[in-house]
């Protein structure tokens, strides 16, 4: 009998999750889906994986980050790679250090192929996860804001105006156009040049972030 190793897929996202189940069966993984942190611990047990991938944004609810965790603390032969839509774990609400060593982290919009994810899956079954961790070395323009400046950037990029970011956040109209501005400083954007900075550096989050926002309320 043909020894199949079993990944651990854990996956907010229905459809994207089924392609991955579907891309590792026909690269001879045997392969369990959960859609979130809760089951995806009991499936620890009941499947015994060699493997895990798991989103970084699993919804309500414990995240892939908080899972790993789990994972490296209560299972550490189990290899695990995490996949994020963020540039880096900063972006998703982590320091760099909550990611445990021998962790992959691999950004969605750079892995390019199944191929791809199933030579990380390879590699880091191997030991061989240092070069996997994207959230690393080039971390790009967001990394020139402050905490403030980024979550005041991320309430530009879903639409909320001004006013609105200002009553959120219990400050005045004036203390969020200085945060725009010192954004598009940093950004490098010209005011004077540019008729619409606010869709500009919009523009650039979504370009470093590569993903689409969800509503906060």
């Amino acid at each position: 009998m043909t020894f199949k190793r079993r990944i651990l897929i854990v996956e907010d996202d229905a459809l994207m999750g089924s392609l991955m189940v579907e891309a590792l069966a026909r690269h001879g993984f045997d392969t369990h889906l959960c859609y979130d942190a809760l089951s995806a611990t009991k499936a620890l047990k009941s499947f015994d994986p060699d493997g895990i991938v798991a989103d970084i944004d699993l919804g309500d609810g414990p995240s892939g980050v908080d899972l790993i965790r789990i994972v490296r603390s209560a299972y550490p032969h189990i290899s695990a790679i995490l996949l994020s839509n963020h540039a880096d774990s900063r972006s998703a609400g982590y320091s760099e250090e909550s990611i445990p060593e021998g962790v992959a982290y691999l950004r969605k919009k750079l892995v390019n192929s199944t191929g791809e994810l199933v030579s990380a899956i390879e590699d880091v079954m191997q030991g061989n996860s240092s070069h996997l961790r994207q959230d690393l070395g080039n971390k790009g323009r967001l990394e020139l804001l402050t905490k403030v400046q980024r979550e005041i950037l991320e309430m530009m990029a879903l639409g909320i105006s001004n006013a609105e970011i200002a009553r959120r956040r219990n400050v005045g109209i004036s203390t969020v156009e200085k945060r725009a501005s010192e954004i598009f400083r940093s950004f490098g954007i010209d005011r004077e040049e540019s008729i619409v900075p606010r869709i500009m550096a919009i523009r650039i989050y979504f370009g470093e972030m590569g993903s689409q926002l969800r509503p906060k309320s």
